[in-house]
């Protein structure tokens, strides 16, 4: 591998660490590993530092970030699940909303053209409209800054929303567990990976997260194995999964971003705007706790969602369910909308 290469990974990580570090033991922020090195690493990427991290190291992260959320399902998750169906049906409306609030913002009122606000106006699934961007000649960078801009405004806003609002106390399931020795490191990661490939076969959304997540909430529900991860190995992957999302940015965005910011900020906020109405709505039908729901209505950014969800002690099989179920209905809706778009010019 190419030294300056390495080199640049290598920064990408300290950026990361130094910045998830500062959140964690200076400013005592929920989840402050994934927003403060997320929000360090964009900034840099964005002044001019040539940020870096190799494709292949995506998979492995995933997956172990997937177990990590995999021990905080409890059998109180498992009482909570007769109402998701319910919930499920808000989240439906609340992302129709969602785009077209968002699709009217950017091409009403900011002169997008038609192609590059609908897809800008996807909230998640950013492989499958990246994918639709280019087979539209849509403008890849534009809907991609847009997306990438979503994420890090969410992943900074919802520690500190519920740093002032509170979010749940007492002792988290992690807690009470014993720490993972190496057969359970071992049983874990098997049982995750072949998950994950399964899923990855069948083509669902972030199968390497959820093929970890579900495999050890199996072993954990059914009393197989009785552990967490251990810090060593949990905070080094939330520090990576703030670096791979931080080096999303460029440092050729810089200049774009003056242009779309204000675009861009605005079908952003319509967008949380809407989802949180969805979330509230829950929480008063339902009583789940708000950051619970907002969590799981957040429009986008699955992996580090699921981080924020457990490091503030809120399930996170249901915030990943909201998020694949969302993710599934944008498979199908986007090849649709893309059809009809082409169509129309």
């Amino acid at each position: 591998m190419n030294p300056r290469y390495v080199l640049r990974v290598a920064m990408t990580f300290a950026l990361a660490a130094a910045g998830g570090g500062v959140a964690v033991y200076l400013l005592n922020m929920p989840a402050g590993w994934i927003a403060g090195g997320l929000l360090v690493v964009a900034v840099a990427s964005l002044a001019g530092l040539n940020t870096a991290v190799p494709a292949r190291l995506h998979a492995p992260v995933f997956l172990v970030l997937g177990i990590y959320a995999g021990t905080g399902v409890t059998q109180e998750t498992l009482n909570q699940m007769q109402i998701w169906p319910a919930s499920f049906a808000v989240l439906g409306i609340s992302v129709a909303g969602v785009v077209a609030g968002s699709y009217w913002w950017l091409h009403v009122r900011h002169g997008w053209h038609r192609n590059d606000a609908l897809l800008a106006s996807m909230p998640g699934a950013l492989s499958m409209v990246i994918a639709a961007a280019e087979g539209l000649k849509a403008d890849l960078r534009k809907v991609a800054i847009a997306q990438t801009l979503r994420i890090l405004v969410l992943v900074e806003s919802i520690p500190l929303l519920a740093f002032f609002i509170g979010y749940p106390a007492g002792t988290s399931a992690l807690a009470e567990r014993r720490v993972a020795g190496p057969l359970d490191l071992a049983i874990f990661l098997a049982a995750g990976a072949a998950a994950a490939l399964v899923l990855q076969r069948l083509r669902l959304p972030g199968a390497w997260v959820l093929g970890g997540m579900a495999s050890t909430a199996a072993l954990l529900l059914t009393g197989a194995v009785e552990a967490r991860l251990p810090a060593f190995l949990a905070v080094p992957v939330i520090i990576a999964l703030a670096a791979i999302t931080g080096s999303r940015f460029r440092p050729d965005d810089l200049a774009l971003l003056p242009r779309l910011a204000v675009a861009a900020l605005g079908a952003f906020a319509i967008a949380i705007a809407v989802s949180a109405a969805g979330a509230v709505t829950v929480t008063l039908l339902f009583g789940v706790d708000i950051i619970q729901t907002l969590l799981a209505f957040a429009p986008g950014a699955l992996e580090a969602l699921t981080i924020l969800a457990l490091q503030m002690n809120i399930d996170p099989a249901y915030v990943v369910a909201h998020h694949v179920v969302r993710f599934g209905a944008l498979v199908i809706a986007i090849p649709i909308l893309a059809r009809w778009l082409a169509r129309r010019g």
